[in-house]
Order: structure tokens, then C-alpha cells, then sequence
């Protein structure tokens, strides 16, 4: 009976070692998921932002229309022409604030998106190197159960080193 345990040892230390390796492979594969899962998370994230900066650059267009319907009407009724004079450079500076918070929001927008990706790259590259870590791993734990199996074979003496 101890001699069929000492014969299995060494088929049992294999096995327990390519066990071992396998998890560490799938613990990098769960680790790979993960990081890919956050980079999906930080892409919706952006597209998100942009949205919210393009509302934004909306709503800036807006409140100018109302800006220039409300000059436009203020100058009608003090019976001032609103195409010229101080009605129009009301007008010209409104336009021209809004235009440049317009362009910011849009700006915003596109740096949101581009962040994003940025960041998803980055997860993803993370995810890469966990599961390549997951198989270096396995590969030192297959080497090293295949020693220990070497040294519990019959006759087999421990190395020197």
C-alpha cells in the first residue's frame, strides 16, 4: 500500500501542479474580464460627458436666441433701430460670448470622449498583462511541479544547488 502511494506521488504532484496552473491562467482570463469591463464602463462614462456638454453648448445657443429676441424687442419698443448702434453691439457681444462658450462645450465634448478611450486603452492593456501574468504563472508552476514530480520519482535524489 505505501509502495502504490510513493508510485503515485509523483503523478499526484503533476497534477496538482497543472490544477494549480489552470486557475492561474483563469484568474487572469477573470482578471482580463474585469479590466475590459471597466474599459466599456469608461467609454460609456465619456460618451455621457459628451452628451453632457453638448446639452450644454445647447442650451448656451438658446439663451442667446432669448438674449437677442429680448434686444431685439427692447429696442423696438424705445423705437430704436435694433440693427445698429449700441442695440447692435449688444447683440455682436452676446453672439460673440456665446459663440466662444459654444465652442468650449464642444471642445469639452471631445476631450471627454477622447479621455475615455484613453483610459479603456489603458484597462485593456491591463487586462492583457494580468492574463499574461496568469500564464507566466502557470508556466513557473507546471516547471516547478515538474521538478518536485522528478524528485519523488523511485530512485530519484533531491537536486543540489
Amino acid at each position: 500500500m505505501v509502495q502504490m502511494a510513493l508510485a503515485a506521488a509523483p503523478f499526484i504532484s503533476a497534477g496538482a501542479a497543472a490544477v494549480s496552473a489552470a486557475g492561474s491562467i483563469s484568474a487572469g482570463i477573470t482578471q482580463q474580464r474585469m479590466y475590459n469591463a471597466q474599459a466599456e464602463q469608461a467609454k460609456i462614462q465619456g460618451r455621457s460627458q459628451a452628451i453632457s456638454y453638448k446639452q450644454q453648448g445647447a442650451m448656451v445657443l438658446r439663451n442667446l436666441n432669448e438674449t437677442l429676441a429680448s434686444t431685439i424687442a427692447l429696442a423696438g419698443a424705445g423705437n430704436v433701430d435694433p440693427t445698429s448702434g449700441s442695440a447692435r453691439v449688444m447683440q455682436e457681444f452676446a453672439r460673440a460670448e456665446a459663440f466662444a462658450e459654444y465652442g468650449t462645450a464642444l471642445d469639452n465634448a471631445v476631450l471627454a470622449k477622447e479621455g475615455a478611450a484613453a483610459q479603456a486603452q489603458i484597462y485593456r492593456m491591463g487586462g492583457r498583462a494580468a492574463f499574461q501574468q496568469g500564464v507566466i504563472n502557470a508556466a513557473g508552476t507546471l516547471g516547478q511541479g515538474i521538478q518536485r514530480s522528478l524528485t519523488l520519482l523511485p530512485g530519484a535524489t533531491a537536486p543540489q544547488g
